[in-house]
């Protein structure tokens, strides 16, 4: 029965975000000095795939910053080097509805970002949440085709089946490449 509470509070709560307004910004790539990621922390290549794409956009100039979820009853087993990323991963970080607690998503939120990408890929409440908390001109994210509501991206990469992270990324370097500078 709680759980069927919770569900209905972080509904309101995200409906209640969506309907904040926002200033939207499209800029070229080259143009955006601040990128966030909202990511999972799953597997040891995933994230190589994630500290790549940071290294690369910092080579260029840009400032990247991570929040990353642990999921549950998984252990971290390979070593975070990127100094701008915060992890979400123990209960005490969330609060009763199972969101992140503020002070958790403080040092991540605080950032006005140029670039917002959600690398999830599916329906999540967290990814959600702290997408609706972030200040961010352009948000960007993956959905399958059919599936999924895109309404919460300015900027959406559609794919067949489960995200590829090369995939989104190179595609949204690609889209917003082509915006005249």
């Amino acid at each position: 029965m709680f759980d069927f509470i919770k569900k209905i509070q972080r509904n309101r709560i995200l409906r209640d975000l969506m309907a904040t307004p926002r200033d939207k910004k499209i800029d070229n790539i080259e143009e955006v000095r601040t990128i966030g990621v909202i990511c999972r922390l799953d597997s040891e290549e995933n994230w190589n795939i994630l500290h790549h794409f940071a290294k690369v956009m910092e080579n260029r100039g840009k400032d990247v910053c991570f929040i990353a979820l642990l999921p549950k009853d998984q252990e971290l087993n390979f070593v975070i080097t990127h100094q701008n990323t915060h992890i979400c991963r123990m209960k005490s970080d969330f609060n009763v509805w199972g969101l992140p607690n503020d002070e958790v998503l403080e040092p991540f939120i605080n950032h006005n970002y140029d670039l917002l990408i959600d690398t999830f890929g599916d329906d999540d409440t967290f990814s959600k949440y702290v997408m609706l908390r972030t200040t961010a001109n352009l948000r960007a994210g993956y959905m399958p085709m059919g599936g999924g509501d895109s309404e919460m991206y300015d900027l959406t990469i559609r794919g067949e089946g489960v995200l590829d992270l090369k995939y989104l990324f190179n595609n949204i370097i690609e889209y917003l490449g082509m915006i005249k500078k």
